[in-house]
């Protein structure tokens, strides 16, 4: 069964929507074999890897010639692009480009209109803040321990980004941002860290992040959110 979503189309001046495919796993070459080996064991893992390995390299070599390659799975072309000032020029790195293509072929083409369809809520793409737990008196969204420690529950709640800002943020009913300075977990789902020394009253929790998703890189600017409810420090 593969999963779509509608978003916003944003092309248009027109309130409509557009499908993306919800993709919840990608599968690799050694997860292939593995599915092919639980099936049928006439050859072993190393034959396999060989015999791929061999093929990989004749199509490799293929396109370094120029041919076009018509697979059961793919069929592979070629283009060029950028425009060519005279009959005479002639290829040029920083003008033109080369474009191998590449298009579903028979055994694809024979199945994708088969394929079962599922319409999905749209994943939750920004920060999201659920919950707050106060580990010790295990009070959820109510009070707070100042100084004692929390659980904080949602999505995409990781705090990191190497911008000053960034950071998880006790704010009380005038503005004021309290930072949170030890985070014992800070995960995408979960953050445990220690509050901040407040004094008493309501506040709200705001999280600063250039998180993306990877742990190598980061958004450009600050995401923010804020959360829907407010806790009592005590």
């Amino acid at each position: 069964m593969m999963k779509y979503y509608l978003v916003e189309n944003k092309l248009t001046d027109e309130d409509n929507y557009s499908a993306r495919i919800l993709t919840e796993r990608t599968i690799n070459q050694e997860e292939l074999i593995e599915k092919m080996l639980s099936k049928r064991n006439l050859v072993s893992k190393t034959d396999i890897v060989a015999v791929l390995n061999s093929y990989y390299e004749e199509i490799i070599q293929a396109i370094e010639e120029g041919d076009n390659i018509n697979l059961p799975l793919i069929n592979i072309g070629y283009s060029i692009s950028g425009v060519f000032e005279t009959e005479e020029q002639g290829f040029n790195a920083d003008l033109h480009k080369l474009h191998v293509n590449i298009n579903s072929a028979k055994l694809i083409n024979d199945i994708k209109q088969d394929i079962p369809l599922q319409r999905v809520d749209a994943p939750v793409t920004g920060t999201q803040i659920n919950n707050i737990k106060d580990i010790t008196t295990k009070n959820t969204n109510g009070t707070i321990t100042s100084l004692g420690l929390f659980e904080l529950n949602g999505n995409c709640l990781k705090v990191a980004g190497d911008l000053p800002e960034v950071g998880l943020y006790f704010i009380s009913d005038d503005n004021t941002e309290f930072k949170v300075e030890h985070l014992a977990q800070n995960g995408y789902k979960k953050i445990i860290g220690q509050v901040p020394q407040l004094v008493t009253g309501n506040y709200r929790i705001r999280i600063k992040t250039q998180a993306a998703g990877s742990g190598t890189q980061f958004l450009r600017e600050i995401r923010l959110a804020d959360s829907s409810f407010e806790v009592n420090v005590v």
